[in-house]
């Protein structure tokens, strides 16, 4: 993680102008130091991430030659140097905080909102599936069953290596051994977002309740299943229920046959990628939760 001076020093090396003293620390970047003023977010990533800086830059080029019509902000310079990207700044408050205090009916009209905006990122077409980097998609695999497949083995390995319950491994490879079918469902890659939740989601009051103001964080953006999208919006859901799944698919309209048997197994995917995530960073609360939903939604083959 980079330092906050240091990612001062470098922000007004790249943007002399900036008034540093009106630039505040903002909560969440992983990945960079970000700060804010009243017009513009500055984002300073480290040296071992620099690359993300460029991808980001791709994505949003993406999504201006498209017209996706998402609420994103602007570039409004890029420092590749020094690694400093500034963007607009979007109105809005985080939602997670927010999201706490909301009733059933409140979470599922913002979440018919973000099927909204997942269906029109979606529009965007790759003609490969596979994780995009600074140039586009790294390693592209010509179907979808192909990258699932390599994507299960590669998490799967993980998680054995980083001392996963064997149980659990077998379980899951038996699920996608026998649901592998339902990736063939996906004939075309999309843009997916890849972490569309409460904590990047910015939202203003409007006279019909919450209205989402801005999507945030294009770090992980890939070339994939659009239910593998819609499966991770909905599984990182903290609140989440039946009730704003099916809020979530009324926004983003017509799914293909037997979506839901794709989307529970594409939790399963999301909920081992976060479990090896997390255990290989040494954080370890958060693994039994993660076992016991992975044992929940593997348990016939168990």
């Amino acid at each position: 993680m980079i330092s906050s001076e240091t990612a001062r020093r470098l922000a007004h090396e790249a943007l002399p102008e900036l008034d540093l003293d009106a630039l505040e620390p903002l909560a969440g970047g992983h990945n960079s130091a970000v700060f804010a003023s009243a017009d513009v977010v500055v984002k300073v990533y480290s040296e071992l991430l620099h690359w993300k800086l460029r991808k980001e830059l791709l994505v949003y080029r993406l999504l201006a030659e498209h017209d996706a019509g998402v609420p994103v902000a602007r570039v409004v310079h890029a420092d590749d140097e020094r690694r400093v990207l500034v963007l607009t700044r979007l109105e809005g408050q985080l939602l997670e905080p927010l999201a706490r205090t909301l009733d059933e009916e409140q979470r599922a009209a913002i979440n018919r909102q973000v099927g909204s905006i997942l269906a029109r990122l979606h529009a965007i077409r790759f003609d490969a599936f596979g994780y995009v980097g600074t140039d586009g998609i790294v390693e592209p695999h010509p179907t979808n069953a192909e990258y699932m497949s390599f994507q299960f083995e590669k998490k799967l390995r993980e998680f054995r290596d980083l001392g996963g319950d064997a149980a659990i491994h077998g379980a899951i490879s038996r699920t996608v051994e026998k649901r592998r079918r339902l990736f063939t469902g996906c004939e075309r890659a999309v843009f997916c977002h890849n972490d569309c939740h409460s904590e990047n989601l910015l939202v203003v009051p409007s006279d019909d309740g919450w209205r989402i103001s801005g999507l945030l964080d294009l770090e992980n953006v890939l070339a994939g299943d659009p239910l593998l999208d819609l499966a991770k919006a909905h599984c990182y859901d903290r609140r989440r229920s039946e009730q704003t799944l099916a809020a979530l698919v009324a926004g983003y309209g017509r799914l293909r046959d037997h979506w839901r048997e794709a989307l529970d197994l594409y939790v399963v995917y999301h909920w081992l990628e976060l479990w090896d995530w997390f255990a290989a960073t040494g954080t370890r609360e958060p693994l039994p939760a993660l076992e016991e939903e992975l044992n929940r939604l593997t348990a016939k083959e168990a």
